[in-house]
Parts: C-alpha cells; structure tokens; sequence
C-alpha cells in the first residue's frame, strides 16, 4: 500500500487493511442470497392473490347478497378453493 512506504504490513495491519472491504462485500453477497430465496415465496403469494381475486369475482357473479368481504362465505370459499380444499 502506498501509505506503508513499501514495507512488509504485520498480520495485525493487513486484517486492518482489509477487513472493512472483506465484510463489505459479505454483507452485499448476504443480502443479494436472501433477496433471490424470496423470489418464489412472492410468485407463490401473488399467484394466490390472483386466484383468491378470481374466484371472488366469479362467485360475485350469483349476486348473493351480504356476502362481500373478509369473513363472508364468499371470501371463505375463494380461500377454500385456492389452497385446494
């Protein structure tokens, strides 16, 4: 390193040196691993969503009336369906 004046760094030095840029890149490495393991949990969830959606809309079609809603028979059997129950 130029801040050495070409001498040989003791170990204590070098692990000064280096250790910042060595975590630096772990971390970075770390956070990109996790982000990439949470891609099929997202397309798994949003899968889900559409079907819930799909399903609600097309029960919603018979017009049954007070039965919008979390909760509502229409909703539970939209969930019924999608987890294939």
């Amino acid at each position: 390193m130029a801040d050495h004046n070409g001498r040989q760094l003791s170990t204590r030095e070098m692990v000064r040196a280096h250790a910042y840029p060595v975590l630096a890149a772990v971390a970075s490495f770390s956070l990109l691993a996790i982000a990439l393991l949470q891609v099929p949990q997202a397309v798994k969830t949003h899968r889900y969503n559409r079907c819930i959606d799909a399903q609600v809309s097309l029960r919603s079609a018979s017009n049954l009336k007070g039965q919008q809603g979390p909760g509502k028979l229409i909703y539970l059997k939209a969930v019924q369906h999608c987890e294939g129950l």
